[in-house]
């Protein structure tokens, strides 16, 4: 009886690491389309634009949030709206800037501002705003986290300081550090 030399042996575990590694890659989900993740890009695209604006045209301009309820679903989608200080009064920005934005109904967005955890009150006729940009720069400081309601991994967490500064937490750690110096 003849039996399976080493060599033999080491090719046909190499090639089914090999196969195994090619299915785990082409099976693995990419972050970049999970919800959480396009909706964090999509909010801090608008926090920078907003950031700028505010700047620019001198006018204190702030993020309302809401729950609206689906037409077609159970459950509430999270939607935030920018309006500027004028008149005395928070008014809509112009047509051609940020339209309201409502995100899918299956994140959850969690909001620590200035130290205080967020609690949305739906009782409320006026909501207040949760982030403030002044014309000087400066911001409310806040910390929040997007995620899926179904699973908390894969949350994406966004800091804004006083100052303005904004970081996407997750972007930031997967820099390499001399990149995180620039």
């Amino acid at each position: 009886m003849q039996g399976f030399t080493l060599i033999e042996i080491l090719i046909v575990v190499f090639i089914i690491g090999l196969t195994a590694s090619v299915i785990s890659l082409s099976m693995g989900d990419d972050k970049k389309d999970a919800p959480a993740y396009q909706e964090t890009r999509k909010l801090l695209q608008a926090i920078a634009f907003v950031s700028e604006y505010s700047a620019l045209n001198g006018d204190v301009i702030a993020m309302f949030v809401s729950q609206k309820e689906s037409e077609d679903e159970l459950e509430n989608h999270w939607c935030y709206s920018w309006k500027r200080f004028r008149d005395n009064g928070w008014n809509d920005l112009p047509d051609d800037t940020l339209p309201e934005h409502c995100m899918p109904s299956t994140l959850v967005w969690e909001m620590e501002i200035e130290g205080r955890i967020y609690v949305y009150d739906p009782d409320l006729e006026i909501q207040p705003p949760v982030l403030v940009f002044s014309p000087s720069g400066e911001a409310t400081p806040m910390e929040m986290a997007l995620f899926e309601s179904v699973a908390s991994e894969g949350a994406q967490h966004i800091e804004i300081d006083m100052m303005g500064n904004t970081r996407w937490v997750e972007q930031d750690d997967m820099e390499p550090p001399d990149e995180k110096r620039r």
